[in-house]
């Protein structure tokens, strides 16, 4: 008899850590007509489908890019920078961005819900509202999969593994837009807008929303788009102006607070944890003089990024900035910038748990083999007032849409239909958050689109979009043979500190890395129907 392993250990909480959750022993073995006979275990079987949907409360996100540095190579992301990827070593890399296998496991599950939810003893209420959830989720699956691979097969017939797989192709770029969208407009159709209470973590309309912003977004960019068909700008402008407009949502008040757990209007949807589902972020990234492990060690590339609190760049492609306005001084590098630097990065000489920051020879944070390889930490996601620990169970939410990210989506797309002081006016937004305050943008043409992807890669710094960015915007070849650099601290014997650059990272860029791919295995699977992807 065929058998559907429920890991229910791992089902998603769909509440936060203060409301119910849902406890299910691990062992839990049902076979699969138990679970389409019964009235409750079906959505059980839903809410286990969330874990498709990665968060990224752990440190694989950060180094796909040019934002963080790990010398251990998590998730084998040097292969990618270094342009060793193939079609044998691909299974290395980390599956938030190796995911067909991941998609296509959570995809199979969608088609076994939908071969089996009409036959279910479950209300025609329930089952529309647990329909249009896997409509999401399967919209999202997808999504992640084109952002990844290009286009990919469109599979709606439920197959076992003795099933043959010759003649599986992929859709067009187009089709799988087309049906992700389709699948998204037949979700928001059902849904409430917000979800509340202990259905917080579960699909709802402007989730949906969010994530048809997104896809329009990537479909309307030079990668998907070389035409420049405006009617695709338009639409993500509509989209996002959907979302904008309905006055559900508002900036929070702490940048910082948004990735602590402080509650807030601003996320659209997130993961939620608890403490018998949680995660080890602040073991993970707390500095190691403090017990942590220094994983997702901020680049120095990014650091250089930061602007003065001005609004000049200081550092441009490794040298100080000749603007007359640059106020950077390179022995007191970290004064005077972003207050968005502050809240993301411990360098040097920063206040962590009442000590200071010591990433030099000699430090508490500089002799260990778990010493930051980039001589920053990531702060962004860590909480002072918990204990760093991995029997510690940290419980903040992983935001996957927040406003600020619809703001400057908004702004995308106005500033490629022409429409420039709108662009303007919602980077602005963002940058005059509360606690933020940064001045003004008044540039125009190219210089506004550079302060828009400029913005994004400060504002939504490790929340895996910079990837992505490079990859649509078609700016990787420059960026991403640039090479990720980290620096050194030394301390002087006059108690002062000189800062020197180091490279850690040579990167290579070739046009194949815009797309991950196909393991040999798919492909010879399908009897070589399954096309590879350029330069594999």
């Amino acid at each position: 008899m065929k058998k559907i392993v429920l890991f229910l250990s791992l089902i998603l909480t769909l509440s936060s850590c203060k409301k119910n959750i849902l406890d299910i022993p691990p062992t839990d073995r049902l076979s699969e007509d138990a679970i389409w006979t019964d009235i409750t275990l079906p959505q059980l079987f839903v809410n286990a489908q969330y874990n498709a949907l990665q968060h990224g409360m752990s440190n694989d996100i950060t180094y796909y890019g040019d934002e963080a540095y790990n010398q251990y190579d998590e998730g084998s992301y040097h292969i990618v920078g270094l342009n060793q990827v193939n079609a044998s070593n691909v299974t290395n890399i980390s599956t938030y961005y190796n995911y067909w296998q991941t998609g296509y496991s959570a995809i199979r599950n969608f088609n076994i819900y939908f071969s089996k939810i009409d036959g279910t003893p479950i209300s025609a209420d329930a089952k529309a509202k647990m329909t249009a959830e896997i409509k999401f989720l399967r919209a999202f699956v997808y999504a992640k999969l084109i952002w990844n691979y290009g286009g990919v097969p469109i599979i709606e017939k439920v197959y076992d593994i003795s099933d043959n797989l010759t003649g599986v192709k992929r859709n067009t770029y187009d089709e799988c837009v087309t049906y992700i969208l389709k699948n998204l407009d037949e979700a928001i159709a059902v849904l409430p807008n917000q979800q509340t209470g202990t259905d917080l973590g579960r699909a709802s309309a402007d989730a949906a929303r969010a994530l048809k912003t997104r896809v329009l977004l990537y479909y309307a960019s030079p990668q998907n788009n070389p035409s420049n068909d405006k009617t695709r700008w338009q639409a993500a402008a509509t989209a996002a102006l959907e979302l904008i407009n309905s006055g559900r949502y508002a900036l929070h008040t702490s940048y910082h607070g948004l990735f602590i757990g402080e509650a807030n209007t601003e996320s659209m949807f997130s993961r939620y944890f608890s403490s018998d589902n949680s995660n080890i972020i602040g073991k993970l990234f707390a500095p190691v003089g403090s017990g942590g492990n220094s994983f997702g060690a901020p680049s120095q590339n990014l650091v250089d990024a930061y602007e003065m609190t001005n609004g000049v760049i200081p550092i441009v492609n490794g040298a100080v900035n000749p603007d007359p306005k640059n106020t950077y001084d390179p022995k007191n590098p970290y004064l005077g910038r972003d207050p968005r630097f502050y809240a993301s990065v411990l360098y040097n000489g920063a206040t962590y748990k009442n000590r200071k920051i010591e990433p030099f020879s000699g430090g508490i944070d500089g002799d260990s083999q778990d010493s930051s390889p980039t001589g920053y930490f990531n702060y962004k996601f860590l909480d002072q007032t918990l204990v760093v620990s991995d029997k510690f169970a940290y419980t903040a939410p992983w935001s996957f849409f927040r406003l600020a990210e619809i703001f400057l989506s908004y702004a995308e797309a106005q500033y490629n239909l022409g429409n420039e002081a709108e662009a303007r006016l919602y980077v602005n937004k963002v940058r005059s958050r509360t606690g933020v305050n940064m001045p003004a943008i008044t540039e125009t043409g190219t210089a506004l689109f550079d302060k828009i992807v400029h913005e994004r890669q400060i504002e939504l710094v490790w929340e895996g979009h910079r990837f992505y960015d490079l990859r649509r915007l078609k700016l990787a070849p420059t960026v991403e043979a640039k090479p990720i650099q980290g620096v050194q601290v030394v301390k002087n014997q006059d108690g002062t500190f000189t800062y020197n650059r180091i490279n850690l990272l040579n990167k290579v860029w070739n046009d194949r890395l815009y797309l991950i791919p196909l393991t040999f295995q798919e492909v010879q699977s399908s009897g070589g129907s399954l096309v590879q992807n350029p330069g594999y």
